[in-house]
């Protein structure tokens, strides 16, 4: 890990990022952690933003002889605008999920640009369910489940599924205080031909910085077979209530692998009706 990476875990780390803990909307964003709270009977919510990310390689350049010439950098610029999440709950302890988001990346070597994504695309849209099972006390977490599928044929050509390739993860949530919780996830994801899945986790970390600031920060990433890349991460952010059922938020991460993105950064805003 670069000097810079640590001190970034570091000051995220001591800052103790967040969850507002008596705020009447709880999103699904901006962390990757999944919260394991619904949104409530006929309770309608929307999570809304973009990102930012790049991806960066040393390429080793040779000539026709084979001789080394030097090392550069082969850069993957993607703009994911916008993420959406729609959540509808239809009992006070299940909700029912729409997410969809655009995205673009340009690909560039040195100072030359090339294989550029000119227009936002869609990527293949999920639908899916969340289910609150247990209410935790003490050591025991709150407990939910999270399933989702691809949907198929929907999406730009080159990025579309066959099938229904599915993802189930285990939600749960500790509070270690009045002033701090921990979140926490497991789940498994698999290939569009069921094939080959992965598995992956998150933990987040969060306090409330004051009644309507708060902070999170996130270790998150996948859990590889021997055969596969690791895909590490770090990050944290801020989250705002503007009102009671409106908060916005802004992040910021790193990789922590070779395969993980050099950074990224984003924001958003969610609603509840």
């Amino acid at each position: 890990m670069t000097p810079a990476k640590k001190i970034f875990f570091t000051v995220l780390f001591f800052l103790t990022p967040g969850f507002l803990f008596s705020q009447e909307i709880i999103t699904d964003r901006p962390d990757r952690t999944e919260s394991v709270e619904t949104v409530g009977k006929n309770k309608f919510q929307i999570e809304t933003g973009i990102e930012y990310s790049l991806l960066k390689y040393k390429v080793f350049l040779t000539d026709e002889t084979g001789r080394e010439l030097g090392v550069s950098d082969l850069k993957f610029k993607t703009l994911t605008a916008p993420t959406t999440l729609l959540r509808f709950g239809i009992t006070k302890k299940i909700e029912i999920r729409l997410g969809f988001d655009f995205d673009r990346t340009t690909t560039s070597f040195d100072t030359i640009e090339f294989d550029s994504d000119s227009k936002l695309s869609l990527n293949p849209p999920t639908i899916g369910a969340k289910f609150e099972v247990a209410k935790g006390k003490g050591i025991v977490p709150d407990f939910s489940v999270l399933g989702s599928v691809k949907i198929p044929d929907v999406g730009d050509e080159f990025k579309k599924v066959k099938h229904f390739s599915p993802e189930v993860v285990l939600l749960f949530s500790n509070e270690i205080n009045d002033n701090f919780s921990v979140g926490y996830n497991l789940g498994v994801e698999w290939s569009d031909d069921m094939s080959d899945k992965e598995f992956f986790y998150s933990v987040s970390l969060g306090t409330a910085v004051s009644p309507r600031l708060g902070a999170f920060a996130e270790i998150y990433g996948n859990l590889p077979a021997s055969t596969d890349a690791s895909n590490q991460n770090i990050d944290g952010g801020f989250t705002y209530l503007i009102k009671d059922n409106i908060q916005v938020d802004i992040y910021g991460g790193l990789g922590l692998t070779e395969e993980a993105n050099n950074f990224m950064l984003g924001t958003g805003i969610a609603f509840k009706f």
